[in-house]
């Protein structure tokens, strides 16, 4: 059974990682930046298709499956 998460959860559960050994520096700075970006995840309409990749492959390491 296949699971759709929205893009702002996904965005949230990225931010509740932050600050464990589950993402690296790299990865941490840009799960802040979006968090900035995005209001905290609430208002994704400005983030590009490259960053929702990005965004898609951290939650995926993490949350999919």
């Amino acid at each position: 059974m296949t699971r759709i998460v929205s893009l702002n959860t996904k965005i949230q559960q990225l931010h509740g990682l932050l600050g464990t050994h589950e993402v690296n520096e790299w990865e941490t700075d840009f799960i802040s930046s979006v968090w900035g970006w995005s209001r905290e995840g609430k208002d994704t309409r400005t983030i590009t298709e490259r960053q929702i990749e990005v965004i898609e492959r951290i939650w995926g390491k993490h949350f999919a499956g």
